[in-house]
């Protein structure tokens, strides 16, 4: 499987996330028809564990407070009560994966979030993770990432990688939001972005 979360794009990994040292969240592909499968452990801000999502069946489920949503274009997990997307991640194209949004609490009740742009963990930029997964393609640094996001967003023509200069390959993607999302690709350095830019 290939992941993306934020500018990090992961190649040959088991789809294993780590958060704050616990395995929270897998991705991995159904056996007969492809479908991608989520597992999920879920905790309130106290990191007591209120849901369990084991490939895209509830294990366990407190008071309904998670709705779960699969199809063919990727899964969704959302918050009843506050309505915010814990996790939604898309695929794109045959192994890949995209990890689009989320907001969830760790294990110890640390709000973690992952936007198609970076993750953070409220004050440990470290804490999630995928250790199963070797990155052979180093992410873009903050100042490229600035460069890159300026350039789609004023619509150039060409954009270029701001290491090797290569033109970047891009690929819209659609989510459910009223954001439509950008892949942008180095081929040369193997390096990925996703850009949001309001259509």
């Amino acid at each position: 499987m290939q992941l993306t979360i934020g500018s990090n794009r992961l190649r040959n990994n088991d789809g294993v996330i780590n958060v704050r040292g616990d395995e929270q969240i897998a991705f991995e592909w159904g056996q007969y028809d492809s479908e991608l499968l989520l597992t999920m452990d879920l905790y309130n801000i106290s990191g007591y564990h209120i849901a369990r999502l084991r490939r895209n069946q509830w294990t366990f489920n407190d008071r309904e407070r998670f709705a779960f949503t699969a199809n063919a274009t990727g899964v969704s997990l959302v918050d009843t009560k506050s309505s915010q997307v814990a996790l939604e991640a898309r695929v794109v194209g045959g192994d890949s994966v995209v990890v689009t949004q989320g907001v969830f609490n760790s294990s110890d009740g640390r709000q973690i979030e992952i936007t198609i742009e970076d993750w953070d963990g409220t004050s440990d930029s470290q804490t999630v993770t995928p250790p199963a997964a070797e990155s052979t393609n180093p992410p873009f640094a903050k100042h490229e990432i600035a460069l890159i996001r300026e350039a789609v967003m004023s619509k150039q023509e060409t954009v270029e990688c701001p290491r090797c200069g290569c033109p970047l390959a891009r690929q819209r993607l659609t989510g459910a939001t009223e954001l439509d999302s950008i892949l942008v690709s180095c081929i040369m350095c193997r390096r990925n972005l996703v850009v949001r830019c309001r259509s």
